[in-house]
């Protein structure tokens, strides 16, 4: 029997991430991509599979047991049964779906809820794809289908890096069950692609994952449809959806109160893509990524003022970008024969106005006066002869009179330009995990130049630096679980807010080990982020990297040098960024501080707490999300 996609949900899914086409022809036969890189599996694990799957045919099921919770796990690639020491019920356990019942969600106007299906079987499954129905509730009014995105989870590698064996957690302390085979090889679900549909081999699991849009102007209700699984080989399968719309609408992205700062690389893109950078094609590839950030609300613009800010030690002596692909800088600085200094902010000024088109516009963040390798005193400042145009550098002592001239050449011509263009109370200096002492050697070299800037610096790190600091991010390992009246971060964190115009985050990278959003992180723990945000009174989230890929091909090479995923949370697409589970589920946690924002709970202390207790995902329950929104909406509708 051969199934036809709804038009709705096939322009959702044509865009195939990897190579343009979701199919490809091989002897007549139409094929579809496979979600994994597994060529061939050993006896011992199809045994493994088969004796956890109930059915030899046809396997469907809800990951955790209910569609509500369904997106909270990461579903193993190469389904186990239960040990048998294992007594407790698991989310992991699985129980095949009730066709006959109806599976609901619930979620308010203007935000998304996600969820899952997985199917399996001990044979081979070819054209597996899901057709999904207009959504109506009783009243006539309608969900249109287009409202529900359709992705289909890809697994991806477990690699090491070196970055675990110098300071970084280790793999083996961050996953739980969601990594699975066992060695045979390791793989784990993370990309999310649209596809119109895919093949399954053999001893395989694979997720389907829904992402409703509930659009701000849908009349609260219940709204009832079908979602159809169809696969070459069996007869189509139909499961009854509702989704429970309430009446609270969230703000528009651009809105949101939560403050997220990413750090968007865009030569990643050119670097993937081929392209040479800052050219047309380049820059018509960078806006959807830049439109992804914007769906997120983020609200800073990572610039680079000098190129390769963030350097670490490499062989032989080396040094190079600590990402696989660096970050050119975006101003050129010239030198002309008489020693005059002058600079080009042609790259700079077109990148601020696309981040600004795109609504990210609360913050431009200039790295860096202070390079992020601090282990030598050598400092250097590269700059093209303003003549020839070719590259040279200058290496000087950090300290030495000459080098603070240049910056204070700098300093001074930046705050003109950024003034020109109505930008200089946006703009921050910006620094990475720089120690307080090596700040305030640079105070003087500000002050002597640019002064205004002593106010609009952007630091992230130790909690020492703050006091120089508008906009801090400190480390999530230096927070305490909870917070104590009188101690040492509490009075510190009171004595921010005191100034209404600071901001106060915290950033996560490749330590701890929990709570975190790594590639094989416990996928519920990156809907718990934006929670602990609210949990320590805080603004908002830093992470370094939206888009440091490892490789051109992150999909089948997940690690350059820090541990997976630590420096990326996207995978490059076809035409623009290819989300994965923890991009969606820190979006809906993001959503969720917002809703903590404009409900009028006196249940919210109780429902934070909910939320982020049993900060190690493998330990955590999946309900708690669902059990803390109830708390604030005070219903029982869930």
């Amino acid at each position: 029997m051969k199934n036809s996609i709804s038009l709705s949900i096939y322009a959702l899914c044509m865009s195939a991430a990897l190579c343009g086409c979701g199919q490809a022809q091989s002897g007549g036969t139409v094929r579809n991509q496979v979600m994994d890189p597994v060529t061939e599996i050993p006896e011992w694990l199809k045994v493994t599979v088969e004796s956890a799957l109930p059915s030899d045919s046809l396997n469907v099921w809800i990951p955790t047991g209910e569609l509500a919770t369904s997106s909270l796990i990461r579903v193993p690639r190469f389904p186990a049964p239960k040990h048998e020491n294992d007594k407790q019920p698991s989310p992991f356990d699985i129980r095949p779906v009730d066709f006959s019942a109806i599976h609901s969600i619930t979620g308010v106007r203007n935000e998304q809820q996600s969820f899952q299906l997985s199917v399996a079987s001990v044979h081979e499954l070819t054209g597996l794809s899901v057709r999904v129905e207009d959504l109506i509730s009783e009243k006539g009014d309608t969900l249109d289908a287009g409202c529900v995105k359709v992705r289909y989870v890809r697994y991806v590698p477990v690699e090491r890096a070196r970055s675990e064996y110098t300071w970084t957690a280790r793999q083996e302390d961050v996953y739980g069950q969601e990594v699975s085979g066992t060695g045979a090889p390791d793989v784990v679900a993370d990309p999310l692609m649209e596809l119109p549909a895919v093949d399954v081999p053999a001893y395989r699991a694979q997720p389907v994952w829904f992402t409703v849009e509930i659009p701000e102007s849908a009349v609260p209700d219940i709204y009832r449809g079908k979602l159809v699984i169809h696969t070459d080989q069996y007869q189509e399968v139909a499961l009854n959806l509702a989704v429970n719309v309430l009446a609270p609408a969230l703000p528009a992205p651009e809105n949101y109160s939560f403050f997220l700062d990413l750090w968007f690389n865009p030569n990643a893109v050119a670097v993937e893509k081929g392209v040479e950078a800052w050219s047309e094609e380049h820059w018509k590839q960078i806006d959807p990524y830049l439109e992804d950030l914007a769906s997120r609300g983020a609200k800073t613009i990572t610039t680079t003022i000098v190129p390769y800010p963030w350097k670490v030690d490499w062989l032989a002596g080396s040094q190079r970008s600590q990402t696989y692909m660096g970050y050119p800088a975006m101003i050129t600085w010239l030198l002309d024969g008489s020693g005059k200094w002058s600079f080009d902010y042609t790259v700079f000024d077109r990148f601020v106005e696309a981040c600004f088109k795109h609504g990210i516009d609360r913050r431009i963040d200039a790295f860096s006066l202070s390079p992020f390798n601090h282990k030598t005193d050598r400092r250097e400042i590269v700059y093209r002869h303003k003549e020839t145009n070719a590259s040279d550098t200058l290496y000087y002592d950090q300290f030495a009179p000459e080098y603070k001239e240049v910056w204070k050449s700098f300093l001074r011509d930046f705050e003109t330009h950024l003034t020109s263009k109505g930008w200089l109370n946006k703009t921050y200096l910006s620094f990475d995990e720089s120690p307080h002492e090596v700040i305030e050697s640079i105070l003087d070299i500000v002050g002597d130049s640019a002064p205004v800037f002593l106010q609009q610096f952007s630091i992230a790190g130790r909690k020492e630096a703050s006091s120089l600091a508008k906009s801090f991010s400190l480390f999530y390992s230096f927070l305490p679980e909870e917070l104590t009246a009188g101690d040492e971060i509490s009075t510190w964190l009171q004595e921010r807010k005191k100034d209404p115009d600071k901001i106060t985050n915290f950033y996560l990278c490749g330590d701890p080990a929990h709570p975190n959003t790594l590639t094989y992180s416990p996928a519920i723990e990156a809907r718990m982020i934006p929670w602990l945000a609210a949990h320590y009174g805080l603004d908002g989230y830093l992470r370094w990297a939206y888009n440091s890929w490892s490789d051109k091909d992150p999909y089948s090479k997940p690690v350059f040098n820090f541990i997976q995923g630590d420096d990326y949370y996207i995978y490059p697409g076809e035409n623009g960024p290819v989300s994965s589970i923890r991009w969606e589920l820190l979006k809906e946690g993001i959503e969720d501080f917002e809703l903590l924002k404009i409900v009028d709970s006196k249940q919210k202390k109780e429902a934070i707490d909910m939320a982020v207790r049993n900060r190690d995902g493998r330990q955590k329950t999946v309900t708690d999300f669902e059990n803390a929104r109830k708390l604030l909406l005070d219903t029982d509708i869930y």
